[in-house]
């Protein structure tokens, strides 16, 4: 029963994204729908298919991508056995993974370590900061407009 639902939870989110896509609003539903780390996180997994298909070496890979090898590794032993064909064939073109694997490298430091216990704590303060002065920065500009 467990597997029918989640079915079932996938086919709604799926019609989600479709419904929006056929509306022109797909990039602003993924904008609100995703925090940042996961905008990272799924441009990482975007990176690591575009590169295995490319067959750059799995532990180049990590370590261009600050990932852990054993991520890499279990998204190469599905690579190998077809899991990310549709992805591929969607469009994944090398151009522009190459963009996303620049952006990713150059995040500023930003990047958390590759494994270990809370190795995503950087990531999550530095955003959690960056929102912190933007609520501060809206509520001094509601300020000013109620002023005048």
């Amino acid at each position: 029963m467990e597997d029918k639902y989640v079915k079932d939870l996938f086919l709604e989110i799926v019609s989600v994204f479709e419904k929006a896509g056929k509306r022109g609003e797909l990039k602003e539903v993924l904008r609100e729908l995703l925090t940042s780390t996961e905008k990272i996180m799924l441009a990482k997994r975007l990176a690591v298919i575009s590169m295995l298909s490319q067959n750059i070496p799995v532990h180049d890979i990590a370590l261009s991508l600050a990932m852990s090898p054993s991520t890499t590794d279990i998204m190469s032993l599905r690579f190998e056995v077809g899991s990310y064909d549709h992805v591929i064939k969607s469009g994944l073109k090398k151009t522009d993974i190459v963009d996303i694997i620049n952006m990713i490298q150059t995040v500023g430091g930003l990047m958390p370590l590759r494994s270990g216990k809370g190795r995503w704590k950087s990531l999550d303060d530095s955003l959690r900061r960056e929102r912190i002065a933007s609520r501060i920065r809206k509520l001094e500009e509601r300020k000013r407009k109620t002023k005048k």
